[in-house]
Order: C-alpha cells, then structure tokens, then sequence
C-alpha cells in the first residue's frame, strides 16, 4: 500500500471511531435537566403581613420542588397598578404568572394573552374569573369562613345588636363573596343582629381606623365591627380602643396574628378567623409547578410538607387548603 493510501486509511478510521464515540456519548448521556421554571406571583399590594407570610410559603416551595420565584405587586390595592405588573411579566416570558386578584374580571384579557403566549396564569387567595385560569388557589370554603366568623361575632355581642363591617377594595373578588356569606348566615341564624353598613377601606390600617371611627360616630349603639381583610381588623380594634370603648364594642374578623396580637393581648378583640398563609403560598407553589409538570390533581392530594389533605375540585380547577381557624389568645403566638 502506498504512503497516500495509507495516510486514506487512516483518516477514515479515526474518522470512523470518532462518528462511532459520538453515537455512543449521545445514546449514553443524560439529557440535560429543564432550567428552573420562573414563577411570578403578584398579590393585592406589597407591604402587608398577610401577602409577605404568602411570598414565605412561595419561597419554600419554589427551594423545595425547584422553582425561581418572583414576587411582584403595587405598593396600593390598585386593579390598574396590578394589571401594568402582570403585563410587564407576561411580556418578560415568565413560566407562569398569578395573582391575589383585585378585581374578578379585570384580569380575564390578561388570563387569555398569557395562555396565548404558552405561559400559564394562575390565582391565589382572591380568584379570577374566566376560562384561561389554569389554577385556582383557595384558602378555605368560603362559606365556612363566613359562617365561623359570624358565630364568633354572636358569641361575643350575645346574639343581637347592630354591627358593621370594614372590607379592603370595593371589588376584591374574595372580600365581596364573603360579605354575601355572612349577610346569608346573619339572616338564617342571627336575626336579631342587624347589619347597619358595610364601609370600604382599601388593604389600609390607617384607613380602616379613620372608617370605623366614623362609623363609631354614626351608630352610637354600635355593639361590633367585623373586618373583612386582614388590615380592617386591626384598624377597626385601634379605633376601638381609641374611642375608650374596648370591651363595649366587640370587633373579630379575618387576620393574622401578627397584626392582631397586641389588642388580643389587651382584651379589644377576643377571637379572630384565618387560615396559614404560609401554608397557602407553599401550596400555590406546589400547585402551580404540578401543572406545569403535567401532573393531573386527585380528589384529595398528600402535599410534601404539608400536613393536611388537600382537596381538587376539577370544575372550578381549584386546590382548596383546608379548614378556617379561629385565633384566640391561646394561640395568638403564632408567628405569621
């Protein structure tokens, strides 16, 4: 064999070899893991207890099941202000995008643009409306809510009297089909206490005390003030207390013990009603990257690091984190 085809030869069979290890690498390799997914979560407002004990539990479960979270919302309850963010993150390409709505229907046209462009959309704690919702996240029943918080508001006003309620935002999905359930349970078991006015004071601690003073001028024989949202409450209790007549005008509600935990301590509120945001931002994590894994939902779902059972209800597509707790001096230590 001459020199030329020597050298031929030998170039095809390097040649060969290296097509050969090529194959064998790509048939024996890993494939390459998936990049994290990124999702976005953009509450009501920054700045609160409640939305913050929710950024924790997301946080958890973003570490835990491997996800990049971001968490991004107004610095005021604003359907406007909520809307431009979730804009600015459907237009960044985030795996998924959700929100604690500030309106049931404002967010639908983004619902459908997100879905469009192969990102899913998503709602935790106050819902939104619509076909392009992939998941909704719930805290609890909202008739159980309602109806333990009104039995704790006849528990201690003794039945009957004339009371009011403070909410958030006039539109807030979650805070006006609660107020609906508590006027149902008022007029079914409680007709001897009266509802004098329903009063709106934005996610504002400020605002709600400035509303329940008001409301303390207005009805002089007010006997309880239930806040609707987790700044009402303490609003309402510091207006209370104010005004001297802690222990003459009851005030419960739904909140965090944090922000409570001062007038349980000193006697203006005796019970509040909530659930663990903490728990809710940890299950909306989890939740949001089953779907993005594919992973049908069962009737009821063990969730890893979770104690409860969750419940799916296919129709609405919504996880449901359990039973409402009643808050009471017991039990007002707890950290969220």
């Amino acid at each position: 064999m001459t020199l030329a085809a020597r050298l031929r030869h030998q170039t095809a069979f390097r040649l060969g070899l290296g097509l050969a290890g090529a194959m064998i690498l790509a048939a024996g390799a890993t494939p390459a893991r998936a990049a994290e997914p990124t999702i976005a979560f953009v509450p009501k407002l920054i700045g609160i207890t409640y939305f913050t004990a929710m950024k924790q539990g997301l946080d958890q479960a973003g570490k835990k099941f491997g996800a990049h979270i971001i968490y991004q919302g107004p610095t005021t309850a604003s359907v406007s202000g909520q809307s431009e963010i979730v804009q600015s993150l459907i237009n960044k390409h985030v795996t998924a995008v959700g929100v604690s709505a500030n309106s049931p229907t404002a967010l639908e046209a983004l619902a459908k643009q997100a879905k469009a462009k192969g990102i899913l959309f998503y709602s935790s704690d106050s819902q939104v409306e619509g076909p392009d919702v992939a998941l909704r996240v719930q805290q609890t029943s909202n008739k159980a809510l309602a109806d333990t918080v009104v039995d704790q508001l006849a528990k201690t006003i003794g039945g009957k009297g004339d009371v009011a309620f403070v909410s958030g935002g006039p539109t807030a999905t979650n805070l006006n089909a609660w107020i609906a359930l508590m006027k149902q349970r008022l007029a079914a078991k409680y007709p001897q206490i009266k509802l004098v006015s329903v009063q709106y004071a934005g996610e504002d601690i400020n605002k709600a005390t400035q509303v329940t003073g008001q409301l303390l001028s207005a009805y002089p024989h007010l006997k309880g003030v239930v806040g609707i949202n987790s700044t009402a409450v303490p609003g309402a209790a510091q207006a209370v207390l104010r005004a001297g007549l802690s222990g003459k005008v009851a005030v419960t509600g739904i909140t965090d013990p944090n922000s409570i935990r001062p007038f349980i301590l000193d006697g203006t509120v005796k019970s509040v009603v909530l659930w663990n945001p903490i728990s809710l931002g940890y299950l909306t994590g989890w939740g949001v990257i089953q779907e993005l894994e594919h992973k049908p939902f069962k009737a009821e779902n063990t969730v890893p690091g979770l104690k409860q059972k969750v419940k799916y209800f296919p129709k609405t597509h919504t996880l449901l984190l359990g039973n409402p707790m009643v808050i009471t001096k017991a039990n007002v230590s707890m950290n969220f």
